[in-house]
């Protein structure tokens, strides 16, 4: 004698809590209503840094070496503020170690023409 499994129709799919919702469906607002928040400030706004930054060297005002320098100390002044000077200068240091170690940003900081060897 045979033994074989269950008949019918199988299991029942899982319920999510919150009823019509997609199964394993992220929640929360989609990449597009995202970078829709984030549109253009409103004139006279004052621009993000990085806004500012690539504003700058797109004109031509700066170069991507500066365009590095001044987003890694606009980030250390976001993220630590006003900590001790030691503090800030690990940091600085851990961020351009990053930014030189990481292929990608790498190649995307020579791309500026802010790398080491231009």
């Amino acid at each position: 004698m045979k033994i074989s499994g269950p008949k019918g129709p199988g299991p029942a799919p899982p319920t999510v809590p919150g009823g019509d919702k997609e199964p394993g469906k992220a929640e929360g607002p989609t990449f597009k209503e995202v970078l829709a928040d984030r549109a253009p400030a409103a004139p006279g706004a004052r621009p993000s840094p990085v806004e500012d930054v690539a504003a700058r060297l797109r004109a031509g005002e700066i170069t991507g070496a500066e365009a590095v320098e001044q987003l890694v100390d606009a980030v250390v002044r976001q993220r630590v503020g006003e900590a001790v000077p030691a503090i800030k200068e690990r940091m600085r240091a851990a961020l351009r170690r990053f930014l030189a170690e990481d292929p990608a940003l790498a190649e995307k900081i020579r791309q500026l023409g802010g790398g080491d060897d231009d």
